[in-house]
């Protein structure tokens, strides 16, 4: 799945914008965030641009079971500005009621929390930076020219085969989560040409391979998941 990449969000159409999106779930540059909305709740992941492992992640849930209407209210009193949003979340002593915080919107009816992210593929986009789709062939493979392939979906047939006296996995091969593995843990990997396939082993007995397959791109940040 390609995630839209946004500036920001800090005026009111910047926001119907978005929540007029058939999935208001976004990446912004400027907090480092990731935006969602979901049902009722307005939810916001700090990225801080340097999260590679989302389980790092710290989340913000602001809204109430009932309707949309305090999410919203939230959003207008924080002028519809993002940052100011974190910056005002980053200073609220969970210990005791959100609600309560001195300096704080004052808002009925609305629940705010404070956790940490269940979700292990959540990487912010400055870590990643653009992954531009592959025109040419390199002479000379990388693993940034490989992940430049899996996040713009420039791959065919892609297989996960164990090495020699390392059991099989039954798992399906996964763009992303190869994408994952790569971006997460970039050691001990190499990358070969062989037969018309990419192959990218690690030392610990992962194999994949590939075929590129140039005219298939499309272009963008590949959210991983």
């Amino acid at each position: 799945m390609i995630i839209r990449v946004l500036p920001q969000l800090s005026s009111a159409p910047e926001w119907i914008a978005f929540c007029r999106r058939e999935t208001p779930y976004c990446f912004v540059e400027q907090p480092d965030c990731l935006v969602d909305f979901q049902s009722n709740h307005l939810v916001i992941t700090l990225l801080n641009r340097q999260v590679r492992n989302g389980k790092e992640a710290i989340k913000y849930s602001i809204g109430s079971a009932q309707s949309i209407e305090p999410a919203w209210n939230f959003i207008k009193a924080c002028q519809f500005d993002l940052g100011y949003m974190v910056q005002g979340l980053e200073q609220v002593n969970f210990e005791g009621n959100a609600r309560d915080n001195s300096g704080f919107p004052a808002l009925q009816g609305i629940g705010i929390r404070k956790f940490f992210a269940k979700e292990r593929a959540v990487i912010s986009p400055a870590v990643l930076g653009v992954l531009e789709p592959l025109k040419t062939l390199p002479e000379h493979w990388d693993l940034h020219n490989v992940c430049r392939l899996l996040a713009n979906r420039q791959v065919l047939d892609l297989r996960h085969q164990p090495l020699a006296g390392n059991a099989a996995d039954d798992a399906p091969a996964s763009a992303d989560a190869l994408l994952l593995e790569l971006v997460e843990r970039p050691d001990g990997w190499r990358v070969r040409s062989m037969a018309g396939r990419i192959c990218v082993a690690r030392e610990n007995g992962q194999l994949y391979s590939f075929i590129p397959q140039l005219a298939e791109s499309r272009r963008g940040l590949s959210r991983i998941a």
